[in-house]
């Protein structure tokens, strides 16, 4: 396995939207080599600070983001996952890997980390945002309290940046040059604007919690600006005057996480992610390798004035299957909107076709985070119950009858049981539209899997795996398959 699988193009800053001038950029494998946490802790130091808190869901990702000389021995790790980790030292994860890893993981999960107060429905419902340790939100349920109440809560939030703890942090001040955040780099939006974002994302999930049988619920359905769903919200602000769409994005995954390295008076950025084999060859006859993808339905609202309010829908690591807000640092090898570092699908969802999708992903996270529930899974159900790239998928071959994104892991033991779980759900008196229900059924028999593929599959993964590439990218890998590759690559 070639240990560069992070490289970077030489070529990456000739454009003026690289943004180089505001995140220069820097190897992962050379930053490690330049300081001094390379200089003056031992590889086996730095990998048993580093596992000692192996249940933190950020940690599993930043072992498979290593340079295979920087990964740990399997003594390094608790010793029942030393068979994951002989794996994981000296192999890249493949699809068929990571539906292994989604399915045992729900089993080997209770011995490394407690399991979450709240579950995936739960939180799906929940009527308050916790944005501080001190204080909860409550919903508010006009457009005018969502302005109003947003600038208030700013200015009482302390200003002072965040404290990062644990496994984390202890690194950061082992290297005392490498860090694992992003130094240096603003918000996409202002704090208002992301709070904003933050608010109304759940006010989307309470609304399609509406759909739930009321046993177990809250004694009155929400409303917002006098409606009960995200069709009927959708509607009302476009008689407002708003302009509403929606994409199907992929992005390279970084997995929440971060990192820079400081020369002299300047941060530098290291760009994370995910190798993988993706268990296609090319023309060669050599196996493909990519970066694992993050994906998501990115809904933009734009009042008739002020900046936009921009959200996503997916199965995520925060523990359900939902909206959330799309707040970002801006990262341009990343995360542009503008520069191609996000790739958007064909299809531009508006009107009523947008309707029909705030319907499915109403029901979609109905029955995941019911399933999740029932079955008492861990994040949420993230993995058993797909990906961010599956959930993603899913909505989208319900929507058009067809997916363009790889590697998709969603296998039929889930599928089964998501099928049962609406069933029950249905059968209880969950309120769907039969359009809902049969896009949702249909789609779920036929998304495709990654696991496994024939002639008659091969080239359409082919398809899906190069239609899922960024078409701009710093990264060597990226650019192989998105056709950018050059001589100075």
């Amino acid at each position: 396995m070639a240990d560069n699988l992070l490289r970077l193009s030489a070529t990456w800053g000739h454009c003026t939207d690289d943004g180089t001038d505001l995140a220069p950029l820097i190897a992962l494998d050379e930053a490690l080599e330049q300081s001094s946490l390379r200089r003056g802790i031992s590889r086996d130091a730095f990998i048993k600070e580093l596992l000692s808190d192996l249940h933190h869901q950020r940690l599993i990702p930043l072992l498979l983001m290593l340079p295979r000389r920087w990964r740990g021995q399997s003594a390094s790790l608790p010793e029942h996952l030393r068979s994951l980790g002989s794996l994981l030292e000296n192999n890249l994860v493949s699809p068929l890997l990571l539906a292994t890893l989604a399915d045992d993981l729900q089993h080997m999960l209770p011995a490394v980390s407690k399991s979450s107060a709240i579950n995936a429905l739960e939180r799906w419902c929940q009527r308050t945002v916790k944005v501080s340790a001190e204080q909860n939100l409550d919903l508010p349920q006009t457009l005018e309290a969502l302005w109003s109440m947003t600038a208030e809560a700013v200015e009482e939030l302390p200003v002072m940046p965040k404290k990062s703890s644990g496994t984390l942090a202890k690194i950061s001040a082992m290297g005392g040059v490498l860090t694992w955040s992003n130094r240096g780099l603003p918000n996409v939006q202002t704090e208002a604007e992301r709070l904003r974002n933050r608010l109304l994302a759940q006010i989307l999930n309470v609304l399609g919690s509406n759909r739930l049988p009321r046993a177990g619920t809250a004694s009155e359905p929400f409303r917002f600006e006098s409606v009960s769903s995200g069709r009927e919200l959708l509607n009302h602000l476009n008689s407002q005057g708003w302009q509403s769409c929606a994409r199907i994005r992929t992005s390279v995954a970084s997995f929440g996480l971060g990192a820079s390295t400081r020369v002299e008076e300047q941060w530098l950025q290291i760009p994370l992610a995910v190798p993988y084999r993706t268990a296609l060859v090319d023309a060669t006859g050599e196996e493909i390798q990519a970066l694992m993808p993050h994906s998501s339905l990115e809904m933009e609202l734009q009042p008739p004035s002020g900046s936009p309010l921009l959200l996503q829908y997916y199965q995520g690591v925060e523990g359900l299957n939902g909206w959330a807000a799309l707040n970002e640092l801006h990262r341009p090898w990343q995360n542009d909107r503008s520069n191609g570092t996000v790739a958007y699908q064909p299809t531009e969802l508006r009107g009523e076709q947008l309707g029909e999708t705030l319907d499915l992903c109403e029901l979609m996270a109905a029955v995941h985070n019911s399933e999740a529930q029932f079955s008492h899974l861990h994040m949420g159900g993230y993995g058993a119950l797909g990906f961010c790239i599956d959930s993603t998928a899913l909505l989208e071959q319900a929507i058009t009858g067809t997916t363009n994104l790889f590697p998709l892991t969603l296998g039929d033991l889930w599928r089964q049981r998501l099928h049962r779980q609406l069933q029950h759900q249905l059968d209880a008196g969950l309120q769907a539209t039969d359009d809902s229900v049969n896009r949702y059924r249909l789609a779920l028999d036929q998304l495709p899997q990654d696991l496994f593929h024939d002639n008659q599959s091969r080239p359409e993964a082919h398809r899906r795996l190069k239609a899922s590439q960024p078409r701009h990218s710093p990264f060597a890998l990226v650019r192989a398959l998105n056709g950018e590759l050059s001589a100075e690559d």
